[in-house]
């Protein structure tokens, strides 16, 4: 008589059934952008609000477009020179099909060793794992060494985010709990207009069966009432890195925004909206800095902290 065996899914078996086939809309901006960039891109990750509504043309895509370059991927040596410096750039995108539907998009270059390096567990700056261990989509990879690479970088972030959660945590969790928590903690980080763990918590519910099974595969089993026991780990450590995110992770965040008002026209004004729809707080560039913002945005920068820009 044969035994049964009983085979857990890992991390991997989760995430790789999220690489589904895009849709025409979503190809079509992907080689647009590939076209802008020739030879440099090895391949996309999709992700944000509009992955979750893949046919709504009114949702911006996102993606970030992994490369082999930073000199050779931008045509301005500065604007190369600070995307090595604070990854990654970001730039703007629309295209209107046959049909006169609008596709908007906004992406973000970093290089393949900056985004492996960005989802390690050194990391620690939460912009990339935090992004990464979320739904997302890798869409066409260079080649099976580039998909490989991509795949253990999104699994060293699931576990990365895991691991600055369970020590902040005393008791018994439910999985939406841990991963709310964990995405609270990363959005007070950055510039985003999440505010509360209820928030944090409706964001993972839209996922909840997806997160469910990755703190399986982290944990094991809940118990009878859905609850996860977590390792006893020292909170001490962890809590500071916390603190130090919060510290740095916005006013780093903001150069980043800032940075990318020389990637469209107007776009420095969008920026300046972003900042003011998240802190209430705004300036008036000078004709010099509308015209050289990339060159002016330490500046800039220094004007929007001094100002609350970045509390």
């Amino acid at each position: 008589m044969s035994e049964t065996i009983e085979v857990s899914e890992t991390i991997r078996d989760i995430l790789a059934e999220e690489n589904v086939t895009p849709n025409a809309r979503v190809t079509s901006v992907c080689e647009a952008i590939a076209a802008r960039h020739p030879n440099r891109v090895q391949a996309f990750m999709y992700y944000g609000s509009s992955l979750r509504d893949l046919d709504d043309a009114e949702k911006m895509l996102d993606f970030y477009v992994i490369v082999d370059s930073y000199r050779k991927t931008h045509k301005n040596l500065i604007r190369a020179l600070l995307n090595r410096l604070i990854p990654p750039a970001v730039y703007y995108y629309e295209q209107t099909d046959a049909n006169g539907v609008l596709s908007t998009c906004k992406y973000s270059i970093i290089s393949m060793a900056e985004f492996q390096k960005r989802c390690g567990a050194h990391a620690l700056l939460s912009m990339v794992w935090g992004r990464f261990c979320q739904p997302s989509v890798m869409l066409f990879p260079k080649d099976d060494l580039i998909a490989e690479r991509l795949m253990a970088s999104r699994e060293t972030a699931v576990k990365h985010m895991a691991a600055q959660i369970a020590p902040l945590i005393d008791d018994p969790i439910t999985s939406t709990q841990f991963w709310a928590k964990g995405f609270y903690e990363s959005y007070r980080t950055e510039l985003r207009p999440e505010s509360s763990e209820g928030r944090a918590a409706e964001i993972v519910a839209r996922y909840g069966d997806r997160y469910a099974r990755l703190t399986t595969a982290l944990y094991g089993p809940p118990d009878k009432d859905g609850l996860y026991i977590l390792p006893n780990t020292p909170a001490g450590p962890t809590k500071t890195n916390w603190l130090l995110r919060r510290l740095i992770g916005k006013p780093t965040a903001a150069l980043r925004v800032i940075n990318s008002a020389a990637t469209f026209d107007g776009g420095l004004d969008y920026v300046l909206r972003k900042l003011k729809n998240h802190s209430g707080v705004t300036i008036e560039p000078t004709p010099f800095q509308r015209k050289h913002p990339v060159i002016c945005s330490p500046v800039l920068g220094w004007k929007l902290w001094r100002k609350g820009a970045f509390s």
